[in-house]
Order: structure tokens, then C-alpha cells, then sequence
């Protein structure tokens, strides 16, 4: 007895080894166990996941500009002069054709009714010319004629005294008359010479120069008819009464034969000079006046009546507020799928509560480069103004450049693309792992890309959030 219980007492210490191992192993079995669960949650919790699906997806560029009305006008005065009335003012709306201000055009006014007198006057002149000769320029001619042959028959058989009192008396008025035509022609003259914008059309001046050598020659003809008189018959009186005969009997075939194609030139030349006079009046007298080319918005006035017109800015701005649209810049990778007619959503940084439409209206056929970096200018029509919305105001545009219904769309996280190959691959779980697979691309939207090939509808496109920066799409 007291044998075994020796024995017993030297294998008991075993036994407690025995038994704190197999309980030690069981304990380091259990945490490495809880640990792998603890490891296997943390992985499962810092995974990203989605199902990859069918669905729609639009490609888009995004370009920031500023918001513009549809017109605006600088309007200045084409002359120069002083502002006599000033009709609208800052903020005001004007409908298209109102005079918005107008200078003093009184000189205007005056030059304008002179040259369309002068037009006047040169086209009856013309008229007058083209009717040919009148009955009663005919039967001057002819009396004319039949005085010279009468007056020849005189100095034939000789001039009594009541003749020369005669000679005397029609000699003098005739003299006075030239000297009252030379008086006026020569004041009209100077006139004209000194103020050259009032002065009338040089066809006036010619014809009352013609009118003038005209009387001198009348005048003439008189004196020697007078002295003929006073002389009595002889040599020189009849070869005078001859002249005065031949002269009479021309004038008479010239009144008959009407005027001549270099006359009628002449006239048409006249009028055509007297038209483009009037038109120069009456543009330089609409240019004294500021109308409004279109209805809108005054968005500046910067002239005051009594004072003379603003040179520096323009004394008026006027802007079209029916219509905005916006002016942004894309750069050369974007603008090649940009064409005119694309759709646009456009938000306003003042007002992010409003959501516009927008139409691609024209694309710039060349780059402005700045930096070495190449730009280029598009314009977006709004199809809708809201109601708070200002010229200047901050916006951002997304134009749609290419859409795809009814694809496989998958994340963009979820993709990465080798920058040596091009290859792209996805992230995927598949039986608990991650795996990569390769996959072909088609359009590429703000989050999704369309996937052609590789993966399918129901698969569960997943990455590490450690490994976010690795997995992101680069660039399809």
C-alpha cells in the first residue's frame, strides 16, 4: 500500500503538467480561432461592395463660365455735339426703336433741309431737260429771231433818234441786270467758300455762273446795238445785226433739236450727286440721336444733358435679358466630343437651387493656349432665364456627350487600368477572396463605366478601403 501510493504521489505532478497543457493548448487554440473570426469580421467590415447591375449611363464634360445676356450694345453718337435730352436712365426697360437720347442737332437739321432742296432742284432740272423744249422756250427762240432780223433791217436803212433812245433804255436795264446776277452769284460764292457745310450743290453755283456770262453777253450785244444805233447804218453796225441774226438762229435750232445725251448725263449725274448729299445729312442727323437696336435692359448711362457727349465710355449700355447664355472653356481632351445641338444642366452658383437646361451653340475652331495648356471657347444657349438670374453670375455646366441604356455598368472604384497596357481590370469577391479580372470597357460615366466583357450582371464588385488608392479606374 504504502508502494502505490509512493508511486501515485510521484505521477500526480505529471498528471497537473498534463492536464495545464492540454488545457494551455486548448486556450492557445480557442484565441488563434477568435482571433482568425476577428481578422475575417475587420476584412468583411472593410470591404466596399455593389452588385453590378444593368442600367443607363451618361458620359459628361464639366466646364465652369460666366453667365451673359444674349446681346449687348455699346451705343455711342456717330457726330459730335452736345446732349440736349437724356430719355431713359440706369435699370430702365426700353422697347426696340425708342430714342434713348439725342444731341443738339439744329446746324443738322439745316444742312439736311438744304441738301434735300438742292435734290429737289436737281431732279425737276432733270425732268425739265428729259420734257425736251417747251412751247413757250420755242416761241421765245423765235421772237428772238425775228427781233435780229428786224433790228438787221434797221441798221440797213438806218437808226432814227427815237431808235437810239430805244438802244439807250434797253441797254441800261440790261446792264443792270447783269450787275444784279454777277452781285448774287459772287455773294454766293464767298458763302459757300467760307461755310462748306451749308454750301449748296456745285450745279447751283454753275447754273447761276452760266446765268451770269449769259446777262454779260446780253448786256453786250446791247452796247454794240447801241452804238450801231447812235452810229447809223455802215459796215460795222450790219456785221453786228448779222451776228445777232446767226446767234438767234442757232439758239432757235438747239431749243428745237432738245438736249443732248452728254446734257442728259449730265443731268442724271447732277441728281445722283444731290441724292448721295441728302443721304449724308440724313445719316449724320440719325446719328445725333441714341435708339435702342433691340429691346432690353439700360445698363448704364454715362452722359448728361447740356454737356458735351462722353467720348471715353459709352454714353449708353444696353443689354438683351431675354435670353442668357453661358461662355465656358474646355480643354483639348474634352472638346473632342463636344458637338453642336449636345445637351447641358447647368447650375448657378448663386442660385444652387436652380437647375437650367442648355443647348451647345458654337465651338471655337481654334485653341486660345495658355501655359502650353490648349483651351478652347463654347458657347451654351439657356433654354429657360429663372427669374433672379444676373449677367455675370458664376455657373457650372455638365454637357452630355454620350449615353448608353440598358448596359452593365459597374463602379468606377472598382476599376483600375494598367498605365503601361491599357489593360483595365475589376475587383471582384468571388468564394471569399479578392480577385482581379480583366474586363473590356465601353462608356464611362461620372461613377459607372459600361463593361462590354469580363464580368457580369450579379457579380459583386468589391475592393479593401486600404487599398482604395489602388483600385481606383484610372482612365477607361
Amino acid at each position: 500500500m504504502n508502494a502505490l501510493a509512493a508511486r501515485l504521489r510521484s505521477i500526480i505532478p505529471w498528471l497537473v503538467l498534463l492536464a495545464l497543457a492540454a488545457g494551455g493548448y486548448a486556450g492557445w487554440t480557442f484565441y488563434q480561432s477568435y482571433r482568425a473570426e476577428q481578422a475575417r469580421a475587420a476584412e468583411a467590415a472593410a470591404l466596399r461592395t455593389e452588385a453590378i447591375q444593368r442600367g443607363d449611363i451618361v458620359a459628361s464634360v464639366s466646364a465652369t463660365g460666366a453667365i451673359l445676356p444674349e446681346h449687348e450694345a455699346n451705343l455711342s453718337f456717330g457726330v459730335p455735339g452736345t446732349v440736349a435730352a437724356v430719355l431713359v436712365e440706369s435699370g430702365q426697360t426700353v422697347e426696340r426703336g425708342q430714342v434713348l437720347a439725342r444731341l443738339d442737332d439744329t446746324a443738322l437739321r439745316l444742312a439736311w433741309q438744304q441738301a434735300q432742296d438742292a435734290a429737289r432742284v436737281a431732279d425737276l432740272n432733270r425732268e425739265k431737260l428729259r420734257a425736251g423744249p417747251a412751247a413757250a422756250d420755242i416761241a421765245v427762240a423765235e421772237a428772238n429771231l425775228r427781233s435780229a432780223n428786224a433790228q438787221l433791217s434797221d441798221v440797213l436803212v438806218g437808226a432814227g433818234e427815237q431808235e437810239v433812245a430805244i438802244a439807250e433804255l434797253k441797254y441800261s436795264n440790261l446792264l443792270a441786270d447783269y450787275q444784279a446776277l454777277s452781285n448774287q452769284y459772287n455773294s454766293l460764292a464767298q458763302f459757300a467758300q467760307e461755310n462748306p457745310r451749308f454750301a449748296p450743290p456745285q450745279e447751283t453755283l454753275d447754273s447761276l455762273k452760266a446765268n451770269v456770262e449769259n446777262a454779260y453777253f446780253t448786256a453786250e450785244i446791247a452796247r454794240l446795238q447801241l452804238a450801231q444805233a447812235q452810229e447809223g447804218g455802215g459796215q460795222g453796225p450790219a456785221a453786228v445785226a448779222y451776228a445777232q441774226v446767226a446767234q438767234a438762229r442757232a439758239v432757235l435750232s438747239q431749243t428745237l433739236a432738245g438736249p443732248t445725251t452728254l446734257q442728259l448725263l449730265q443731268a442724271d449725274l447732277s441728281v445722283r450727286q444731290a441724292g448721295t448729299a441728302l443721304e449724308r445729312a440724313s445719316q449724320r442727323l440719325r446719328q445725333a440721336e441714341l435708339v435702342a437696336p433691340f429691346s432690353g435692359l439700360v445698363a448704364s448711362v454715362g452722359i448728361k444733358a447740356d454737356e458735351p457727349a462722353a467720348t471715353g465710355v459709352p454714353p449708353i449700355v444696353l443689354l438683351d435679358v431675354s435670353r442668357f447664355h453661358l461662355d465656358v472653356t474646355v480643354d483639348e481632351v474634352d472638346v473632342a466630343g463636344l458637338t453642336v445641338g449636345q445637351t447641358a444642366s447647368v447650375t448657378v452658383d448663386a442660385l444652387p437651387d436652380e437647375r437650367l437646361g442648355g443647348r451647345v451653340e458654337r465651338i471655337a475652331p481654334t485653341a486660345d493656349t495658355t501655359g502650353g495648356l490648349a483651351s478652347y471657347a463654347v458657347r451654351l444657349s439657356l433654354d429657360e432665364t429663372a427669374p433672379a438670374l444676373r449677367a455675370g453670375m458664376s455657373a457650372t455646366a455638365q454637357i452630355v456627350v454620350a449615353a448608353a441604356e440598358d448596359v452593365v455598368v459597374a463602379p468606377n472604384w472598382a476599376i483600375r487600368r494598367d498605365r503601361r497596357t491599357g489593360q483595365a481590370f475589376i475587383s471582384l469577391q468571388r468564394d471569399g477572396r479578392l480577385v482581379e479580372v480583366p474586363i473590356t470597357t465601353g462608356l464611362r460615366g461620372g461613377a459607372y463605366t459600361e463593361v462590354l466583357a469580363g464580368a457580369a450582371p450579379g457579380e459583386v464588385a468589391a475592393v479593401s478601403t486600404a487599398r482604395d488608392t489602388l483600385n481606383l479606374l484610372d482612365g477607361p
